[in-house]
């Protein structure tokens, strides 16, 4: 014998996730045109590097700038990878997906607030490397060297993108930390419903209940032994 247990009701998705969402997959394209701006300019912006400091006879390590790249480039693979496979658990509901959402944008914002700080200092640094070497560019002719092979909307582009990106990240970890959220990423529960008597998958054997086969009392059915045939 087996109770039927109803399958449950499919669960509604909050706004507050399908924002989340939404966003995560936006940084998944963002991230696609700061990688393929990479890949376009990046080459250019070191070999003008190259230059500054092969005209100030200053030691460069091109392999390092050639790493450098690279690894940029693998890096905004993986971000695109990650943040699509985030944005479709999330929308499922995948409790994993949630948490993952959290550490993955804890990790990014940590290191956007150091491609932060590397611009705010920049300038004082490069100031402490012209004392040791007086033949650099000051930082403003540098600054206009090594962007020159680039068109002049590449910097406010990128800029745009960088805050864009970490907007789309660090947004998501706050909507899915809101309690509208939390619901839609418990573990159903299976509700029981007691069986009817007499009905499909009821209890058998009550007496007294019509269409029950077998039973004493029924038309046409004999009764216990000891008891005689019916009368009319």
């Amino acid at each position: 014998m087996s109770f039927a247990v109803p399958a449950p009701a499919p669960r509604a998705r909050p706004s507050t996730v399908s924002l989340a969402a939404t966003l995560l997959f936006a940084a998944a394209a963002i991230e696609v045109i700061s990688v393929v701006l990479s890949l376009l300019y990046s080459g250019k912006i070191a070999d003008a590097t190259k230059r500054v400091y092969e005209q100030a006879g200053a030691p460069t390590n091109n392999t390092s700038l050639t790493i450098g790249s690279t690894i940029g480039v693998v890096v905004g693979f993986l971000i695109i990878v990650i943040a699509v496979l985030l944005g479709y658990f999330v929308s499922r509901g995948s409790q994993v997906a949630r948490i993952l959402t959290w550490v993955f944008g804890g990790l990014f914002f940590c290191c956007s607030l150091v491609g932060v700080g590397s611009i705010l200092f920049a300038q004082p640094l490069w100031d402490q490397a012209r004392k040791a070497t007086p033949n650099l560019p000051t930082w403003a002719e540098y600054q206009r060297i090594i962007y020159s092979g680039v068109p002049g909307w590449y910097q406010p582009v990128t800029t745009v993108l960088s805050i864009l990106m970490i907007l789309a990240i660090v947004v998501p970890m706050i909507l899915l930390a809101l309690p509208a959220s939390h619901p839609y990423f418990r573990k159903p529960q299976q509700e029981w419903e007691p069986p009817v008597p007499g009905g499909p998958g009821g209890f058998p054997g009550q007496p007294g209940q019509p269409g029950q086969p077998g039973q004493p009392g029924d038309p046409g059915q004999p009764g216990p032994p000891g008891y005689g045939p019916p009368t009319a």
